[in-house]
């Protein structure tokens, strides 16, 4: 049920994110500081939330390749790649792999972090963004006040953790079967020989009858 629940949490997060900006304009708006700032740009920085400061953070290293890591834009850009293809293309397997999906919060985290650094980005969507976010990090029970750099961590710690035993079970699940396929093969091999076996024998009995007939 946990589980459900936690997918539920995803995917509503998810529809906020991608189409909060059509809903917006058909009703009233939702957000708070939106109303008093349009762009990041127009928002001192000293008038911010920390949770709208954007923070220089290195990556874990097997989380972004060499060369994206060269530009923030890449950086973004492959992040919002990775959400859109986890959350949204395949989000009818997100209760089959939730080890990726832990995994792949880490690059929601990214994408809203990276979206800090531009001096345009919609006040109004980084609001929607960051309930998304916080809806999310309730996942692994992280605070809303937790650096964007933690919970990276967390979820690329957990997840790598999470595919690990996910990838073991799947070996010894592979293993198992495999024995039980053996196992059924020996058994239907043994059922052949003895049918063979007791025709043998009938027919050898049949045989010697005969023969006790004869004489």
């Amino acid at each position: 049920m946990l589980k459900k629940i936690l997918i539920h949490l995803f995917l509503l997060s998810l529809i906020v994110v991608f189409f909060n900006d059509k809903q917006l304009k058909a009703s009233e708006k939702k957000c708070f500081y939106c109303k008093e700032y349009k762009y990041l740009k127009d928002w001192p920085i000293e008038k911010r939330p920390k949770a709208y400061i954007y923070e220089e953070i290195k990556y874990p290293d097997d989380m972004f390749k060499k060369k994206t890591l060269k530009s923030k834009n890449l950086i973004k850009k492959r992040a919002g790649e990775k959400v859109a293809h986890r959350f949204v293309k395949s989000k009818g397997q997100l209760n089959k792999y939730q080890h990726l999906m832990i995994r792949d919060s880490a690059y929601f985290e990214v994408m809203f972090n990276e979206k800090l650094n531009e001096k345009l980005a919609k006040v109004e969507s980084l609001e929607s963004l960051k309930k998304a976010r916080d809806a999310i990090r309730q996942s692994l029970k992280i605070s809303p006040n937790a650096s964007s750099s933690e919970a990276i961590y967390k979820f690329w710690a957990t997840g790598k953790i999470m595919t690990k035993i996910y990838n073991q079970n799947k070996k010894k699940k592979k293993k198992d079967d495999e024995e039980i396929i053996k196992r059924v093969k020996i058994l239907n091999d043994l059922k052949k020989q003895i049918t063979i076996t007791k025709s043998n024998a009938q027919k050898a009995a049949t045989i010697e009858a005969d023969k006790n007939i004869n004489d």
